[in-house]
């Protein structure tokens, strides 16, 4: 076991973890209700593992640069549909580890009429044979283009998918600034065109403190906010040492 899955032994993120599942859980049973009204959540719920699941390892979000509301995350395809990218409140694009799978957990929230449901909902383990890492000394990308069997979670049915993804963390080093510098850059202001001056566009910004201007991994907001009980000072020092993470789990040495 890593230091940094037996310091959340004694943290409080399990116990995060488990009311998330719990939350969860709840709004797949609401979810159901939608499926006439939204058909493509139909064939968009789904696990490869035992449900509901006990998450005790650490999350970490497959973001976009400057982490941008509406272009939060990076892409994911099933059955060749790309899913929402978009920040919403109980959401989430992350990869863990458990025992020799990697595990992505996707989720994508919406609401109508005020009652909250999924857009998606993907929990998929990935043997070695499934999935590829890639480090060149700066760059990770970790990758799967497979098809999973899974058991869609509204109809009970054992299905077969296709999920394709390709992740990848720059380095953060020098590519960490204030909310109010990103606001002014060039890319910013193309992808958000009038709202780029707005202090909304941002999700990550108040909760972390900064923006990240490359695609990266970060710290799930719950495993976050446990940084200092597993050891780190500061949110931005926990960030800097995500990829030290990743590689150790990858078994991969820098370079």
């Amino acid at each position: 076991m890593c230091r940094l899955c037996s310091a959340l032994e004694n943290s409080s993120y399990y116990s995060k973890m488990d009311a998330m599942v719990s939350e969860d859980q709840a709004r797949i049973e609401r979810s159901k209700s939608f499926v006439e009204k939204f058909p493509s959540i139909k064939n968009s719920i789904l696990t490869s593992i035992s449900f509901p699941p006990k998450i005790h390892k650490p999350l970490f979000e497959a973001r976009n640069a400057y982490t941008l509301i509406n272009n939060y995350f990076q892409n994911l395809l099933l059955d060749g549909n790309k899913q929402g990218a978009m920040f919403s409140h109980g959401s989430t694009r992350s990869l863990f580890f458990s025992g020799n799978y990697l595990v992505l957990f996707s989720k994508s929230t919406a609401q109508d009429a005020g009652v909250d449901f999924f857009g998606h909902y993907i929990l998929f383990h990935f043997t070695k044979d499934e999935y590829e890492a890639k480090f060149d000394g700066a760059n990770l990308s970790i990758s799967v283009n497979c098809r999973k069997k899974a058991k869609n979670l509204l109809t009970g049915e054992n299905e077969e998918h296709a999920i394709a993804f390709n992740f990848v963390h720059q380095p953060v080093e020098g590519r960490i600034m204030k909310k109010e510098e990103a606001m002014r850059s060039d890319y910013v202001k193309k992808i958000m065109g009038a709202r780029a001056g707005g202090g909304d566009i941002f999700a990550s910004a108040d909760l972390e403190g900064y923006i990240i201007t490359v695609p990266h991994f970060s710290p799930h907001p719950y495993l976050l906010q446990s940084g200092k009980e597993v050891g780190h000072d500061s949110n931005r020092h926990f960030q800097e040492h995500v990829l030290d993470y990743l590689l150790e789990h990858l078994s991969i040495q820098k370079k």
